[in-house]
């Protein structure tokens, strides 16, 4: 049976604070290609690395990977005014003998340009398909969601490194997967020109908090 942790989707969404993409207040996640983070979580260290381009419906985004995720899912960011936007290619992954398949999607991660406490939320229901040895069929995750932002302009030190004009949001997202509930919460700390430093998350796939931080980057 699938258990769809994180899948988070903005085919059709909505944000309290008006403007769907915003004006930046500045460079929260730099996007060139080669850029690198470098990130642990005390005991295992990880990777997010930008590796090219891509161009969808006339817009550049750049495809990376991150060695923290355990599914191998193509993975493209762009921007737009203040607005991240995250988009993920067809994800096939096999669970025993059993294949899924999960259509494209794309989420807005973050505005740069919001206020404590101001928030943006969707929902969508993504098509996700399975065949193998349990049987075969379809059906639509439902998925709602949304982003605060709660607290921005701060300053904080990670591993002895002090990091200023941070911006920090919260997102939950709750996941109906063929009738299995997953509710996640996430925190995410991003620094001006400099990118996601600090994220944390808890499921109650395992009620397990994960939380890693920057100990280095390379920027382009």
């Amino acid at each position: 049976m699938l258990v769809v942790t994180g899948l988070v989707v903005s085919s059709c969404s909505s944000d309290s604070s008006g403007d769907s993409n915003g004006t930046t207040t500045g460079n929260y996640f730099p996007m060139a290609v080669n850029n690198k983070w470098n990130y642990t979580d005390g005991t295992t260290n990880t990777v997010a690395t930008i590796i090219g381009t891509t161009t969808f419906g006339g817009v550049t985004y750049y495809e990376m990977t991150d060695t923290n995720s355990d599914l191998s899912i193509p993975n493209w960011m762009t921007k737009k005014g203040a607005s991240y936007y995250q988009k993920a290619g067809t994800t096939t992954e096999n669970q025993g003998s059993t294949t899924i398949v999960i259509e494209p999607y794309e989420v807005k991660v973050f505005r740069d340009d919001l206020a404590v406490g101001e928030s943006w939320h969707g929902a969508a229901s993504p098509k996700v398909t399975y065949s193998g040895g349990s049987g075969s069929g379809s059906f639509n995750a439902q998925i709602t969601y949304e982003g605060t932002i709660t607290a921005r302009d701060v300053s904080e030190t990670l591993g002895g490194v002090p990091y200023n004009n941070i911006i920090k949001m919260k997102m939950d997202i709750v996941v109906n997967s063929n009738g299995q509930i997953n509710t996640i919460h996430s925190d995410y700390w991003l620094a001006k020109d400099i990118g996601l430093i600090k994220e944390t998350e808890t499921s109650t796939v395992d009620n397990i908090t994960k939380t890693r931080y920057l100990t280095s980057y390379e920027l382009h």
